[in-house]
């Protein structure tokens, strides 16, 4: 009789320690991927305050940024409140390569977004009468 209450208690231990390793399991894969996705949302998600610090890194949050915020309809003072000053160096260089177009410094606000493998990208924001007609994303 010790014999099968020791062969139960075996059995149940061993139960346990599947069960646990199974709960562990799920656990690791539950938390690493919370983890990832809080790192993936932190990374892509436009905050004026990462907008403002990390010029170079705006390309990852620039999607964010135009699926948050109307950007055609905004003033000009609005867009500067959100976005800040456009870089000096902003309209330095005029020849972009997709839009193949020259955009008037008088007329534009332009946003250096950081390099999207060998390009400088850049947000083209046209601006008429004071309101933000159109917008583009474009490289040199």
């Amino acid at each position: 009789m010790d014999e099968i209450k020791i062969q139960k208690q075996v059995q149940q231990s061993k139960m346990w320690n599947r069960n646990a390793i199974i709960f562990s399991i799920i656990a690791t894969i539950v938390i690493t991927s919370l983890i990832g996705f809080g790192i993936y949302r932190y990374k892509y998600t436009f905050t004026v305050e990462k907008w403002l610090k990390t010029p170079n890194d705006r390309t990852n949050i620039v999607n964010d940024l135009l699926e948050k915020h109307k950007l055609i309809g905004m003033t000009e003072e609005e867009i500067i409140y959100l976005l800040g000053e456009e870089e000096n160096y902003a309209n330095t260089k005029t020849s972009f390569k997709i839009s193949n177009d020259y955009y008037e410094p008088e007329n534009t606000i332009v946003y250096y977004l950081g390099v999207d493998y060998m390009d400088d990208r850049w947000l083209i924001i046209s601006i008429d009468k004071g309101i933000v007609s159109n917008y583009c994303i474009d490289v040199t």
